[in-house]
């Protein structure tokens, strides 16, 4: 009888040694799967960073976590992104805000035609806007960090825009608020995806669009575009938001969880120097192919830029009534870009 104590005494004890010993207990011994979603093309530097991210992070906590990026929008398209993470069918994904309008009223008003000086001022603006700010509106999820394209300019298939009056009437592709800015430039708005941006330029079904350089590239649009108006007075940008599933993130050992923290002001800096990188490879290879480049003169600028400012005051009076602070919000855009258009 004591013979047969003893024995499970000593078991009990292995057991528990098992337990509590690093490196050898169950949870320990799992591997954290992450899914990553985007709507990117394999080739284009958005979906190389995000892989780039994965792989980092499989190293970084030495293969607890494994990282599988899921492009083109293979697990969602485009505008569900965000769903698509706040469900659980993806763990992390890359959503532009602009895609679902209202979701996000506070951060939204960054898309405004501002005049973006470059993607690293916007991707640095917004960043330091969530820090001040951190808007409820993105409490449904675990904010990695933030990303913004360069310049967002008029590109056309053919006419040149040099003046409000070339564009009147002309059918343009916008997103989000870049539909009521072609209202009052006198275009016509077609709202739609990147992605179906191509099909619609071929088959006429718009005449142009609202984009940086690095799209005419990414999403291979150089066939399709024959001219640029630089409008960079009143130039745009639009915010990716890079977040993770909140039960995901919570379910994650802390150590993971600090990694991951630790990793995302690092790709802060690399998205930047990935928008300047894009935008000047997109502008490239329209130059090679002898595409028009239109440079507006100050005060045709001013005119497009003044078309803005109604705009601008309209979120601010919408912010308000929804109790945000839309004024100050706006006055810390303006004051963030000043030093980068010097």
């Amino acid at each position: 009888m004591k013979r047969s104590v003893f024995v499970k005494a000593i078991f009990l004890v292995f057991m528990l040694t098992l337990l509590l010993v690093p490196g050898v207990s169950l949870a320990q011994q799992a591997t954290v799967t992450l899914k990553v979603v985007h709507f990117f093309p394999t080739g284009h530097q958005q979906h190389v960073l995000l892989d780039q991210w994965g792989k980092d992070l499989e190293k970084r906590t030495n293969g607890k976590v494994k990282v599988t990026v899921y492009p083109a929008g293979v697990l969602a398209p485009a505008p569900q992104i965000y769903d698509a993470v706040t469900k659980g069918i993806a763990d992390v994904g890359d959503h532009v805000l602009g895609y679902t309008v209202g979701r996000f009223p506070l951060m939204e008003g960054i898309d405004l035609p501002f005049g973006y000086p470059s993607g690293t001022a916007a991707t640095k603006m917004v960043n330091a806007f969530y820090a001040k700010f951190k808007p409820k509106e993105m409490e449904g999820v675990k904010v990695l960090w933030f990303h913004a394209q360069g310049p967002g300019i008029l590109h056309t298939k053919s006419k040149p825009v040099q003046s409000l009056e070339d564009l009147k009437g002309m059918k343009i592709r916008t997103f989000g608020s870049n539909a009521k800015f072609m209202s009052n430039l006198g275009g016509t708005p077609v709202a739609m995806p990147m992605t179906d941006v191509y099909d619609a330029l071929s088959k006429g079904v718009v005449e142009g669009l609202f984009a940086n350089y690095e799209a005419i590239e990414g999403f291979a649009l150089a066939d399709q575009i024959k001219c640029s108006t630089e409008n960079y007075d009143s130039a745009y940008t639009a915010v990716f938001l890079v977040c993770m599933n909140k039960n995901k993130y919570n379910s994650l050992p802390k150590d993971v969880q600090a990694t991951i923290d630790q990793m995302s002001p690092e790709y802060i800096d690399k998205f930047a120097k990935m928008w300047e990188q894009i935008q000047k490879s997109g502008k490239d290879l329209l130059t090679k192919r002898g595409n028009k480049f239109i440079t507006l003169s100050k005060e045709e600028q001013k005119r497009w830029a003044d078309k803005a400012k109604p705009l601008i005051e309209e979120y601010i009076k919408n912010m308000q009534a929804k109790g945000l602070p839309g004024d100050e919000a706006v006055k810390f855009i303006q004051d963030y870009l000043k030093p980068y258009r010097q």
